[in-house]
């Protein structure tokens, strides 16, 4: 093997760790972003839940996150349109689950056959 082609391999090897390496600092740049945007759901859920709407949030959370991530969200898009002006209390956080559980039946479409 000559050098050109050794250098060449060099340099093909090189790039191609320099293109890993910018791939795994985008993953983590994004992933960084992701838990602050988690984080700053968490406070600012914080600051408008009772202290028994939190602990009803953490069991959410424990049993099923996607709906708790689901619930936050709302919660921050209200509280940003300025529609929650006192502290969300456990009664409260209560209807919005039915709210949410009422939207999720509704989108469920159940086919029956003749004769089954």
């Amino acid at each position: 093997m000559d050098d050109d082609a050794l250098d060449e391999l060099k340099k093909q090897r090189k790039d191609q760790l320099s293109d890993q390496q910018s791939a795994e600092d985008l993953q983590n740049a994004q992933e960084q972003q992701e838990q602050q945007m988690r984080q700053q759901l968490k406070q600012i859920a914080s600051q408008i839940l009772t202290k028994e709407a939190r602990s009803r949030l953490g069991n959410i959370r424990a049993a099923k996150p996607d709906l708790a991530s689901q619930i936050e969200m709302q919660l921050v898009q209200l509280y940003r349109a300025g529609q929650i002006r006192d502290r969300i209390t456990d009664q409260q956080l209560k209807e919005l689950l039915k709210g949410i559980k009422d939207s999720d039946q509704e989108r469920d479409i159940k086919y029956s056959r003749p004769g089954d």
